[in-house]
């Protein structure tokens, strides 16, 4: 072998330990990708606990500030889970914070049906976010 093959050895040697290094490299990124949209899932989830917490204890007396703390996780939702479950938790926050400010005005009978109806449709809804939230996460592990 003379001095051109050597050469050329080793850079198809340096080349494949280069490739070996960017796949490496890719793997490890798109771990740290998982990871980092799994993180703000879960800050999603937790507020969205928090808000579902509310609404059980207050049902139709939900406090419109604890309801507005959830505003901006229910339009992240769309950054980093499925239309389904982003639009579901955008509804779920319409309908808290239709409840949440119902109650700031006078209650008459109609407005009071009204109350209850939303808060019925905010619990079927908080069921459905739970079950989706937890599939969509468990499937992410």
């Amino acid at each position: 072998m003379n001095t051109s093959d050597w050469i050329a050895f080793a850079a198809i040697l340096v080349a494949s330990l280069s490739a070996l290094y960017t796949r490496w490299a890719w793997r490890e990124a798109k771990k740290a990708n998982e990871i980092s949209i799994h993180s703000h899932k879960k800050e999603i989830y937790d507020d969205f606990l928090v808000l579902k917490t509310h609404m059980e204890q207050k049902a139709d007396f939900a406090e419109l500030q604890n309801v507005r703390e959830f505003y901006r996780s229910s339009r992240h939702a769309r950054l980093y889970f499925c239309i389904e479950i982003a639009d579901k938790l955008e509804n779920y926050y319409n309908q808290c914070f239709y409840i949440a400010e119902l109650n700031g005005t006078e209650m008459t009978t109609v407005k009071r049906s009204d109350l209850m109806k939303k808060a019925r449709i905010a619990k079927t809804l908080s069921v459905e976010i739970f079950t989706l939230i937890n599939k969509d996460i468990s499937l992410t592990d």
